[in-house]
């Protein structure tokens, strides 16, 4: 269908290009009259076969965007555009809950390191605490300038809550002992 009105719009066309060479050799002959008409009768008939082919491009554009959008709202259309919007969501879902969970192992990794080092300074000090009371009571059998030496490396271990070079002090005053 569509290509008999396009070759029919051709073929009009041509018959105006005809009407113009035959007012063209009107022209030459001298025939005025003649060749007025065939240049009147020339435009109108391509004018038609301009509107020929414009009509029938926006009936072929109408025609295929009605096409596309049966397409568009068919069954099977809306079926898969349905099936990957829930792939779609699945996998936002799966990325959410893989998010989720890198997220709250950090959360614990975190919580379990800090409780470690609240552990930690915690047994650091009562080790301390317990040190400085064995250092008290052994503070008469020790020189004074001994005894001061023990207790400010006692508090330096303390601060960095090194607990190996408290026990080696510890051993150092049962040595001297």
């Amino acid at each position: 269908m569509f290509g008999r009105f396009f070759y029919g719009g051709l073929l009009i066309g041509s018959l105006a290009m005809l009407l113009f060479v035959l007012g063209f050799i009107c022209l030459q002959f001298g025939l005025a009259l003649l060749m007025g008409l065939f240049y009147l009768l020339a435009s109108k008939v391509m004018l038609l076969a301009l509107a020929l082919l414009a009509l029938l491009g926006v009936f072929m554009l109408f025609r295929a965007v009605c096409r596309e959008l049966r397409g568009y709202f068919s069954r099977e259309s809306s079926a898969l555009r349905r099936l990957l919007f829930l792939q779609i969501r699945r996998q936002d879902v799966e990325r959410l809950k893989a998010a989720e969970s890198r997220q709250l192992s950090y959360v614990h990794r975190f919580k379990r390191q800090r409780l470690l080092v609240a552990d930690n300074r915690k047994q650091a000090r009562a080790l301390s605490e317990a040190i400085n009371h064995e250092l008290q009571a052994v503070r008469a059998q020790l020189p004074i300038v001994r005894y001061k030496e023990l207790r400010k490396a006692l508090r330096k271990y303390r601060k960095q809550a090194d607990s190996a070079a408290m026990l080696a002090l510890r051993q150092q005053f049962h040595v001297a002992d």
